[in-house]
């Protein structure tokens, strides 16, 4: 796995599988969670405009669909358990969705990561882009019983587009040069 290698070859070289496994995981999870902190709160929404999104897209395209998903896991177990490691929001349970919808973006990016798409810009985008419509179906669907049906749209998903748009396109321009560096 190439997103393996770049662990070694960035965070430790000593060849230990299992030191770097865990320091991978710790550093993933204290990404999501500084992330996280950076959050634009929006007067007409719940959902806050946060760096969470990108961190599970950068994650996943580096390392791939189980260390991703693992990653995202412990995450969400942690603030579920109470630290403060989530974006703030007036609507907790109203934004959980997204949260959710996070975790199964990890697979759905993670699975096209060790496919090979960190490889091309392109194809590593177009992952984001499928991670977050993922991201983005969850986070609607219950945001959907907090919100009317007609202010759903305007209240869950257009203002964040343009914020996804830019997240999705500099982790697949990092997942991509991560990966010609490691091949290089």
């Amino acid at each position: 796995m190439q997103s393996q290698a770049l662990v070694n070859k960035i965070l430790l070289d000593v060849g230990d599988t299992k030191l770097n496994n865990l320091i991978s995981f710790l550093a993933g999870v204290t990404l999501l969670a500084l992330l996280a902190q950076i959050a634009i709160p929006l007067p007409w929404t719940p959902v806050p405009v946060t760096g969470q999104t990108f961190g599970v897209t950068l994650i996943a395209l580096l390392w791939g669909k189980k260390r991703a998903f693992a990653i995202v896991s412990a995450y969400l177990i942690v603030g579920v358990v109470g630290l403060p490691v989530f974006a703030a929001s007036t609507m907790g349970v109203a934004t959980s969705g997204y949260l959710v919808g996070m975790l199964f973006s990890s697979i759905v990016v993670g699975h096209f990561s060790d496919l090979g798409w960190s490889s091309s810009f392109k194809k590593a985008w177009f992952a984001g882009f499928l991670g977050s419509c993922v991201t983005f179906a969850f986070g609607l669907t219950v945001l959907s019983f907090f919100v009317p049906f007609e202010a759903l749209l305007i209240s869950g998903l257009l203002p964040f587009l343009p914020g996804d748009l830019v997240k999705t396109v500099t982790a697949a321009f990092i997942a991509n040069k991560s990966n010609k560096f490691m091949n290089s």
